[in-house]
């Protein structure tokens, strides 16, 4: 096509194909989109520009399996002290509210430390972490993992007892759980719950895996039940500040 001097306006519209992996931005890959022109002068001089552009495939939590919604419980007694010589054991018990959200809800956490030995706990903590594995000819060549957010209690002495009761873990705008359509960059999400002891003994380490993804939970006649501590994000979940070395 020749254009004649002036200024000249092309709209097109183009449409995605359907299962295109969302956008994400990982320190070892990324999935980006944008939109590249080219013109070429009578001279052979080139120009060319492009423009960035986002995508977020869809998913509907409403349209995975039901155990989603379901409240989702663990728990683990761990024996403190050496084989010989025991201090007690610690029985540990969580309940999330469900095992499928999307960024600006909060997460409802409740959990009961029953502190049966001679050792006290240091502190108590929830987080929210994230796990991304880069593969290659299907073996993982690279992962990293980060905390997203987190809470904490303080400490239980021995044979003494804590609960939380129905705390708020917000999640902040983040790309879906396993980036659908990429076979390359695989996204977890886990809640973890940390009972930390003093003295040598190991951290006691519960962990929750969730799913995270773009349209919430709808009841059957197509509305949101908007929980408290919701607040759903205007900005989409490509920033990722520790990529620039940022916190």
């Amino acid at each position: 096509m020749i254009l004649s001097p002036g200024v000249h306006s092309f709209p097109f519209k183009l449409g995605l194909p359907l299962g295109m992996p969302s956008t994400f931005l990982g320190q070892y890959g990324w999935v980006q989109y944008y939109c590249k022109i080219v013109l070429r002068e009578p001279s052979g001089l080139t120009h060319k520009n492009q423009q960035v552009f986002i995508v977020m495939n869809p998913i509907d939590l409403s349209l995975e399996p039901a155990l989603l919604a379901q409240p989702f419980h663990c728990e683990v007694e761990e024996t403190l002290g050496v084989p010989c010589l025991t201090a007690g054991s610690i029985l540990v018990k969580v309940r999330l509210d469900k095992g499928g959200y999307v960024p600006g809800e909060s997460i409802n956490i409740s959990a009961a430390i029953d502190n049966m030995s001679s050792v006290s706990i240091k502190r108590t903590r929830v987080v929210l972490a994230e796990t991304v594995q880069y593969m290659a000819r299907n073996k993982l060549v690279q992962a990293e993992t980060r905390e997203l957010a987190s809470l904490q209690k303080g400490s239980i002495p021995g044979h003494n007892a804590e609960h939380w009761k129905n705390e708020l873990l917000y999640i902040p705008p983040l790309p879906p759980t396993n980036l659908r359509g990429c076979h390359l960059i695989r996204i977890q999400y886990d809640i973890y719950f940390v009972v930390e002891p003093k003295g040598p003994d190991r951290d006691i380490k519960l962990q929750l895996p969730i799913m995270i993804a773009t349209y919430p939970f709808r009841n059957s006649d197509g509305t949101v039940n908007r929980k408290k501590g919701t607040l759903y994000p205007t900005t989409l979940p490509v920033f990722r500040p520790w990529l620039n070395g940022k916190s």
